[in-house]
């Protein structure tokens, strides 16, 4: 609705015809409305009255509804600034962040609370779960026990189908090689070996990466602990193989980073300096071949036929 100005009413108008004098207010129309905002004369707040902008739609609005546009003019800039830094993340440093990289700052990914896509088993001693975590066969090789001495282990499992499982193997080789001396990384993967080596634009080669690549086509630790969504990890400390963080490592807010890493490997120096880890790791792999009915359990699909959601894990479910 049009307003009009009384003969005693003082009031700003801004519009996009003439020069900008009126401060923040002003740039913030231009960049709403991609103009440039203007006052007759500079005033100050006290003697500015209401301020008074022109629409979207052309027409004059005034009071609330031009501080209303006004902020959201600023909100907007805001998140673009925030888009435009998101998209310069340089991920060979940060790749953690490779999910949350092309998000706008109002993608529900980023608004939401954590989702775990799997029964949690936080604080539960892995070797309780499942004893020890089988595998099919080794792809590149098989840790040895003094490989795993001492040390955190992170377990992922995906698929090959997976579009966030594959963005998240440079994440996996980066944080091997950063924390060697702190963490021994596993992927279980239930595609096979064949699947692994073909895989869209070369995104795995198992013979030189710096982690341990397993195959289970049975998908047998997922199903234990109830595994929805791929990628899924376990980390397990190095006393008793307790869980002591579960999710997707780059899911969007919640990713599984430096910072949190560093947290959770000083309580592990500070045990081995204080010689308390045992000398043989509690985490032990063990090789076998999974049953026809625990193979039927995974998917069998085309990458090319599983979409791909901003900021979400590929459900795992027929």
């Amino acid at each position: 609705m049009k307003r009009t100005t009384g003969k005693n009413e003082k009031r700003t108008f801004l519009d996009k015809s003439k020069k900008a004098r009126v401060g923040l207010a002003g740039l913030a129309l231009a960049a709403a409305f991609g103009g440039v905002a203007w006052a007759d004369e500079p005033q100050t707040a006290e003697d500015a009255g209401e301020v008074c902008v022109v629409g979207p739609d052309g027409e004059v609005v005034c009071g609330d509804e031009a501080v209303a546009l006004l902020n959201g003019a600023n909100a907007e800039k805001t998140e673009v600034a925030k888009g435009e830094a998101r998209r310069n993340i340089d991920l060979t440093k940060t790749p953690w962040l490779v999910e949350s990289v092309n998000l706008p700052d109002n993608h529900p990914a980023l608004l939401r609370d954590r989702i775990v896509w799997a029964d949690s088993y936080l604080w539960c001693a892995i070797e309780d779960v499942v004893g020890a975590i089988p595998v099919e066969q080794w792809v590149n090789k098989a840790p040895k026990p003094e490989d795993l001495a001492g040390k955190y282990v992170l377990v992922e499992m995906w698929a090959t189908w997976c579009p966030p499982c594959r963005r998240s193997l440079p994440y996996l080789n980066f944080i091997a090689k950063q924390y060697k001396d702190d963490l021994v990384v596993v992927s279980i993967c239930e595609t096979d070996e064949k699947a692994i080596r073909n895989m869209p634009s070369g995104r795995l080669d198992p013979d030189n990466v710096d982690y341990f690549v397993a195959v289970d086509t049975g998908r047998r630790l997922a199903n234990k602990l109830g595994v929805r969504g791929i990628p899924h990890a376990i980390l397990l400390e190095p006393s008793v193989g307790g869980v002591v963080w579960e999710g997707t490592p780059t899911a969007p807010r919640y990713e599984l980073d430096d910072k949190t890493l560093e947290k959770i490997f000083k309580i592990g120096r500070k045990m081995r300096a204080d010689g308390l880890l045992p000398k043989v790791s509690p985490v032990k792999f063990a090789v076998s071949e999974p049953t026809d009915e625990e193979r039927a359990s995974r998917r069998n699909v085309d990458a090319k036929d599983v979409k791909d959601v901003p900021g979400e894990p590929s459900v795992d479910a027929k």
